[in-house]
């Protein structure tokens, strides 16, 4: 009976090396998976244009039509400001045309054809949106023709190179989309200043 037992304590010594051998190669091979990720990777900070370009509006579309505003001024801000390339700016206008009401769109066929033309225009001359503002208490909604529309004012700080800052006041005018209930802009005009 010793040998019996002798031979069954060898094999179960054997399954415990195989076994504890493969619990080490699995952990070092763990760790050496994730050290052979790029450091570049590590290291990537997400731009503004990036936050802008991979918006999904389908997805996350502003919550309030003050929301909706300050990302329109967001985006004219990153657009007068920021360096970008041809597709990424293509990205942020076509951002900017989903907050717009389908009625502005219908009367501006070629919407980011204009704002192509005004940005590149706007930047040429050195001009940069350094802050903007956007009122901070909720729009009172009103209801015109069974639609429901608000106002929200914003206020930008434009400046053209070196000189002082000017600041000019909109007030844009915001209905909601009969199907998804969001907030679009239907237009935006120049407000005296209080």
């Amino acid at each position: 009976m010793e040998k019996g037992s002798v031979g069954s304590a060898i094999i179960k010594s054997v399954v415990l090396i195989v076994l504890g051998a493969m619990v080490i190669l699995g952990v070092y091979l763990m760790l050496t998976r994730t050290k052979r990720q790029p450091a570049k990777d590590e290291d990537y900070t997400i731009t503004v244009v990036d936050e802008i370009t991979t918006t999904n509006l389908e997805k996350t579309y502003p919550a309030s039509a003050r929301k909706v505003v300050e990302l329109y001024a967001k985006i004219m801000q990153t657009l007068y400001r920021e360096t970008y390339d041809e597709d990424q700016r293509d990205a942020m206008i076509a951002v900017l045309q989903g907050l717009m009401d389908e009625e502005l769109l219908a009367n501006n066929v070629n919407f980011a054809g204009a704002i192509q033309v005004e940005v590149n225009s706007r930047k040429a001359q050195q001009y940069s949106i350094p802050a903007y503002v956007v009122q901070a208490k909720e729009p009172e909604e009103v209801s015109v023709d069974g639609r429901k529309m608000c106002s929200v004012d914003c206020l930008f700080n434009v400046r053209n190179a070196t000189n002082p800052t000017v600041t000019h006041y909109y007030t844009f005018i915001l209905r909601r989309d009969q199907e998804t209930g969001n907030w679009k802009i239907l237009g935006w005009t120049p407000k005296e200043e209080e």
